[in-house]
């Protein structure tokens, strides 16, 4: 897997409770900042200047983003899928019943799809404006 895939994945998925991912701009390499406690490894000790100067937190997906990637990729669809997939955004439980539907549309990996295709372009531009690397998607 290729930085841009690890950092997209990380991006939807990381960043839970008292975890937290972070690059390494100068190496390239992402590590996981929690308890020693959680893994058995020491935490990044952020007051050591020398230490965390290449090091940069990696962002993780906001619900409200997420919400706007899922409504981008409903209005991509046949107007009949639109419909849908808007009507279940607008009601309770929006994410769970998303992913219901998508699944029941047989759509679900042209979402995945879409889904990384968004987190691999948020994350070059990332890698752009934090570590000063560009990458191509």
């Amino acid at each position: 897997m290729n930085l841009l895939d690890e950092l997209a994945d990380v991006f939807l998925n990381g960043n839970i409770d008292e975890m937290s991912y972070v690059l390494n701009c100068r190496t390239r390499e992402i590590l996981l900042d929690a308890p020693e406690a959680l893994t058995g490894e020491p935490e990044i000790d952020w007051d050591d200047d020398e230490l965390t100067a290449d090091l940069v937190m990696i962002p993780s997906v906001s619900t409200p983003e997420m919400y706007d990637v899922m409504v981008s990729f409903a209005k991509k669809q046949p107007d009949s899928m639109k419909i849908l997939l808007i009507d279940v955004l607008n009601g309770n439980k929006p994410f769970r019943s998303f992913k219901d539907k998508i699944y029941e549309l047989g759509i679900e990996n042209h979402w995945y799809e879409f889904e990384q295709d968004y987190a691999k372009g948020r994350m070059a531009e990332w890698l752009e404006e934090f570590c000063k690397i560009e990458v191509s998607k």
